[in-house]
């Protein structure tokens, strides 16, 4: 029972490292307490498609990368006034995706997530950083392994 007890401490040892040494190379620049992720996300400009609706709404789609091979994705409308109302998704490679929802450019809803992130709840703060599109997102949430 003793060998047992040691070869699983290890395997947790082992397992907390590799999550470690992952969530550096996907482009996660800090990590705290075991509830905060942040990702800088840059934005392809040129993907964003747009369709103009009556009364000065369109609705768009958007896409971008972070880290190494970290994808984006926003679909979202922005009504007469500028407003834009967002579903995202972010896709960390090995570790799963985390979906947001809520007005674009300030604290939005975590909705849920996929692998590491699958019980993920809590919010999520959208600040963009004045180059073109690009964004740094924190997520604050419960029920995840960050």
């Amino acid at each position: 029972m003793q060998s047992i007890r040691k070869r699983f401490s290890l395997l947790q040892v082992i397992s907390l490292a590799a999550i470690a040494a992952l969530s550096l190379a996907v482009g996660v620049t800090e990590v705290q307490a075991d509830h905060t992720l942040v990702l800088n996300v840059d934005v392809d400009e040129a993907s964003f498609v747009s369709i103009l609706a009556s009364g000065g709404n369109e609705s768009f789609n958007i896409v971008g990368a972070f880290g190494n091979g970290g994808t984006f994705r926003c679909w979202g409308w922005i009504d007469g006034e500028g407003v834009g109302s967002v579903s995202q998704v972010f896709n960390i490679p090995g570790r799963g995706s985390i979906m947001t929802q809520g007005i674009e450019g300030g604290l939005l809803a975590i909705t849920g997530g996929t692998g590491d992130f699958n019980n993920l709840r809590g919010d999520a703060l959208q600040i963009f950083t004045g180059d073109g599109f690009n964004f740094t997102i924190e997520f604050e949430g419960k029920g995840a392994r960050f």
